[in-house]
């Protein structure tokens, strides 16, 4: 009996400890000063090209924050590759409740891309992204995050 007990723990405890995404990187901005010329990088390496990857990006963010969205632009360099985008995340329902898991005055929005980023070959990549909202510089926003999903 004592086996058995001991060997569902150890299996919770492995499978409690498995890594859960393939990439998932944050990187903090001045959360009262964001300029649209300050850029998170985010350096990647896929090591295998078989796989297909779903991406995500996240932002936490204060609920004081004064806008109901925030607009992004992810640049995707690597090998032959040289492409960006703008990216909209909605923070803010209609009647002010914030999207996303909050803990005390921070809250966490993630969002799958739409956009499939063409990272299909075996190499380095840098991700990099930057805030496109009107107010420069942008309070309110204090770290910016790319999640990676094997498929």
């Amino acid at each position: 009996m004592k086996q058995i007990v001991f060997i569902l723990l150890t299996a919770v405890l492995l499978y409690a400890c498995e890594k859960k995404h393939f990439y998932n990187k944050y990187q903090s901005v001045n959360i009262k000063a964001w300029k649209s010329s300050d850029t998170a990088t985010f350096p990647i390496a896929i090591e295998n090209a078989a796989h297909a990857y779903k991406y995500a990006l996240s932002v936490r963010y204060a609920k004081d924050y004064e806008f109901s969205n925030v607009w992004l632009k992810v640049t995707v360099k690597g090998n032959t590759l040289d492409t960006s985008f703008r990216y909209e995340i909605p923070l803010f329902m209609k009647d002010g409740k914030p999207y996303g898991k909050c803990s005390g005055s921070l809250c966490t929005q993630t969002v799958p891309l739409k956009t499939n980023l063409p990272i299909a070959q075996k190499g380095n990549y840098t991700i990099s992204i930057v805030q496109l909202m009107r107010k420069d510089p942008l309070d309110g926003i204090s770290d910016v995050g790319i999640i990676i999903d094997q498929q």
